[in-house]
């Protein structure tokens, strides 16, 4: 009796096993055909009791409940593994860079921080590189960003090749990056890291059928320099940073380290800039004009705008004596916006009191190769509607760093539509005279006064100045010389068969109102007079200056 007893209770569990995992596996082949969803969702949408109570009892049996737990089982499931993928991407956003996967600048301060920290620790030394690319907004202007992006990926893939696995590559921001470098004890060592980088740079890259050359440009700095000046993250970037401006004004494609004395004197340069952004912003700077004279006419033909700072404590300051510091540096484009509002608003005050006056005013290589130039210089004519766009002249130095020849011959024909002039200054000084005037729509060449100045003394300087005026004749453009201090001076030009001059001869630059009272004394002046053609007692010419003391011209 007690075995029969047994052998039922051991079926019934068995029957009550089997039938658990029947409504387990119904619940799971329910969960995965979505049943009770279809069965909910059916019933919704028919309004028989009958069903619904079907509905009902399906839904309270223990298969829904199996069901259910499978499901919101999986849903959890499904939720954190979602949630652990969207964290894990954002983390990866706040410490990586989205284009080319690299560590950011976040990511790149915490190592080098630990990197920093590790040096204290023990003797040894890390150095921090800052990669920045050459001109590369040329390219992304030339051949799209799109283009852009992958040659800096292709880049990227190149720098995580050169760097070892414990060193760090970081993009910082557009086309730089920066390397660190642990336990760079030997200088050579990290050196040689710069030069294979650089020459990864160089190696031509193809793309989409175009062979691109990309150069870089890297500061390097050491840590620590001074074991008794600790530096944050930042201040050492700042460094590399330094460095890198002297490898960039060095000629680029080179690597420069950052010394103290460099520094010091980077730091003065800076402080200067914006010692001078602060003069043009409470109006110390003010424009002085230089008459421009026709020698066969004594005619004024125009004046040239330059600058001159009024400085609080040193005095009057000429152009030389500041303007070479925001050369080649986006100050040089607000100064030179401030120049072209300033000549026009003097143009338009000399047209009103019954003077009609062409300025000539001198703009940087980076400021006329910026692509809003011309929308720039369109809403300055704008603002002075009655004065004519030929009245306004741009000269740019034959010695700027004209990088895109031809989007500045493009540019300048737009100011050309316009009705604005242009000239090439200095020209002869640098190492692209024939380039740029054939290149470059100029209207106007000006000999430059290093030229003139010892023309009549030496040879070298009088071919020099035969040459150019031969040159401009060629070209069929009218020539100046600059720097006319005596009659001698103006004689050998007119022989030569230039009519243009401007000088010390006729004005040094004056202030608006000043230019104003010589204009008026010139104008009634015998023409012979203006000229200095007076017969001395020998029967010979000589010259007598208006001017009372005698100055160079800044």
């Amino acid at each position: 009796m007690i075995s029969l007893l047994k052998r039922s209770n051991s079926l019934e569990i068995r029957e009550c096993l089997f039938a658990i995992i029947g409504i387990v596996l119904l619940g799971l082949s329910f969960s995965y055909f979505e049943a009770f969803e279809y069965l909910y969702n059916f019933s919704r949408s028919h309004e028989n009791w009958e069903l619904d109570e079907i509905i009902i009892i399906l839904l309270m049996s223990p298969i829904f409940l199996v069901w259910l737990v499978i499901k919101r089982w999986t849903q959890s499931v499904r939720e954190m593994n979602l949630r652990l993928k969207r964290e894990h991407q954002l983390a990866q956003q706040s410490t990586h860079d989205a284009l080319t996967g690299l560590p950011n600048r976040v990511l790149l301060e915490d190592r080098l921080n630990i990197a920093q920290s590790s040096t204290s620790r023990v003797d040894s030394q890390i150095s921090l590189m800052v990669i920045d690319l050459d001109d590369f907004k040329l390219i992304n202007d030339e051949l799209g960003t799109s283009i852009g992006n992958r040659i800096l990926c292709v880049l990227a893939d190149r720098f995580r090749a050169v760097i070892k696995t414990q060193d760090t590559i970081a993009r910082l921001s557009g086309d730089e990056f920066a390397a660190v470098l642990w336990d760079s004890s030997l200088e050579d060592s990290s050196l040689s890291i710069a030069q294979r980088l650089l020459d990864c740079c160089s190696e031509p890259i193809l793309m989409d059928g175009f062979h691109i050359n990309v150069t870089a440009s890297i500061g390097i700095t050491f840590y620590p320099l001074d074991p008794k000046n600790a530096l944050a993250a930042d201040q050492l970037i700042r460094q590399a940073d330094q460095a890198l401006y002297q490898a960039k004004i060095t000629g680029k494609n080179c690597y420069s380290i950052y010394d103290t004395e460099n520094a010091r004197q980077l730091s003065e340069l800076h402080s200067y800039r914006k010692r001078i952004e602060l003069a043009v912003d409470r109006h110390e700077l003010h424009l002085h004009y230089q008459p421009q004279i026709n020698m066969t006419t004594g005619l004024l033909v125009g004046a040239e705008a330059l600058v001159r700072w009024q400085h609080p404590e040193r005095g009057l300051l000429g152009p030389n004596q500041f303007l070479h510091v925001v050369e080649d540096h986006s100050l040089s484009i607000k100064l030179g916006e401030w120049v072209i509002e300033n000549a026009l608003s003097q143009i338009h005050h000399w047209s009103k009191a019954g003077h009609q006056i062409k300025v000539s005013v001198n703009i940087s290589a980076l400021h006329i190769q910026q692509g809003n130039f011309v929308e720039r210089l369109q809403s300055f004519l704008n603002q002075f509607p009655d004065v004519a766009a030929n009245k306004l002249q741009l000269e740019i130095t034959e010695t700027g760093s004209l990088e895109d020849l031809n989007g500045v011959a493009a540019t300048i024909g737009e100011c050309l539509t316009l009705g604005v002039g242009f000239a090439l200054d200095d020209f002869g000084t640098g190492y692209s005279s024939l380039t740029y005037l054939q290149s470059l729509p100029s209207q106007l060449i000006k000999i430059d006064r290093s030229f003139v100045r010892d023309m009549l003394d030496d040879p070298n300087d009088l071919r020099m100045v035969k040459g150019i005026i031969s040159l401009a004749r060629t070209f069929d453009l009218p020539v100046i010389a600059e720097g006319v201090e005596s009659y001698a001076q103006q004689e050998k030009l007119l022989e030569l068969g230039c009519e243009l001059a401007q000088g010390f001869i006729y004005s040094k630059a004056l202030s608006a109102n000043d230019f104003e009272s010589w204009l008026s004394t010139w104008n009634h002046t015998p023409r012979v007079q203006r000229l200095g053609k007076k017969k001395d007692n020998k029967g010979g010419a000589s010259f007598t200056p208006l001017l009372s003391s005698p100055e160079r011209l800044c």
